[in-house]
């Protein structure tokens, strides 16, 4: 990277990503203005890989291509200007900015401190894991219960992990054995894999976070009555319509089933009293959880690659490998 420049992912179209240089100018610095040099950023196999696929769309607002690409940056803060006072050189931020070497943010944006104790690595991985505590909260978990999370992608191998350290007993369900022993190893009080093994019943919680119809299914059969289905995926994503009615009344009228849309978290910044969990408050408690130890997710991490390399973690993507968890992409390296 030459000075007054950086490198950034860029997606063209399907399978179409760049990494271009472009300008960005540090040397003089707006007052409320940080700059901030990119560690490492982590894959997203769902909205990323949904990205690089050619589906940008299906995601409400998005933007079309070219677009940047990525949502999860650990970084170090190098300077800030004159009136910056919550941000200091030297400081570890997590922000929601793309795949990126380097970038200039106001105060204002969302930068959550990292503690010194957590890796670039894991901080890459706050606000994935974030989407499984937002999804709790929003079906109203309550400590002690039984949990099942459908799907152990990254974001399901992360809700198993921080649901267990929010209380919950928590069933991992995979469709490999080699997903099921990532959810054992991260937290996941038992694990089953659909087609081998019996799946739970009666489960007042489930999140689901695959696309499949098959595992929106498998969700709904697991829901007890009076359950509440929290949903991370995009349940038929890139599948024909399902054979089969979705809100059929055998499970949401008798069972009484709550389908909750999942994964917000309110972006508003306000003190505790008036709102106790905002997004920035979420991440900071998954953030104290990593340099605490009580969620370790360096186990989920399968694959660490040079920013340069990412594309190879993208087309295993693609094609379903089953060894591939989470992705994180180091910027320090040349």
């Amino acid at each position: 990277m030459m000075r007054g420049t950086m490198i950034q992912a860029v997606l063209y179209g399907a399978g179409d990503l760049r990494l271009e240089e472009r300008a960005l100018d540090a040397s003089t610095l707006a007052p409320d203005e940080v700059y901030v040099e990119t560690e490492v950023t982590a894959l997203s196999t769902g909205t990323d890989l949904g990205n690089y696929l050619g589906r940008s769309s299906e995601v409400p607002g998005a933007p079309d291509y070219p677009r940047p690409v990525g949502y999860s940056n650990a970084g170090v803060v190098r300077s800030v200007g004159g009136s910056v006072r919550t941000l200091t050189p030297g400081m570890r931020v997590f922000a929601m900015k793309p795949h990126m070497s380097a970038y200039i943010a106001r105060e204002t944006e969302l930068m959550v401190p990292a503690p010194r104790e957590v890796s670039p690595e894991q901080a890459s991985l706050a606000y994935l894991t974030q989407l499984g505590v937002a999804a709790l909260r929003q079906v109203q978990y309550e400590a002690g219960e039984r949990v099942a999370v459908v799907g152990l992608g990254v974001i399901g191998l992360a809700t198993c992990g921080i649901a267990r350290l929010m209380g919950a007993d928590v069933t991992a369900v995979a469709n490999s054995t080699v997903r099921a022993e990532a959810a054992l190893r991260v937290g996941a009080h038992r694990a089953v894999v659909v087609g081998r093994d019996e799946l739970p019943a009666d489960m007042p919680v489930v999140i689901l976070t695959a696309n499949p119809w098959a595992a929106y299914l498998d969700s709904v059969r697991m829901a007890g009555m009076r359950g509440r289905v929290g949903i991370l995926g995009f349940p038929g994503r890139a599948e024909p319509l399902p054979g089969f009615n979705p809100l059929a009344a055998e499970w949401f009228y008798g069972k009484q089933l709550t389908l909750v849309g999942a994964g917000h978290a309110p972006r508003t910044e306000c003190p505790p009293g008036e709102m106790r969990f905002n997004l920035r408050r979420n991440l900071e408690f998954i953030l104290k959880a990593m340099a605490t130890g009580a969620l370790n997710l360096d186990s989920v991490i399968s694959h660490r690659l040079p920013a340069a390399r990412m594309k190879e973690a993208y087309e295993l993507a693609k094609s379903h490998d089953k060894s591939l968890m989470a992705a994180v992409f180091d910027w320090r390296v040349k």
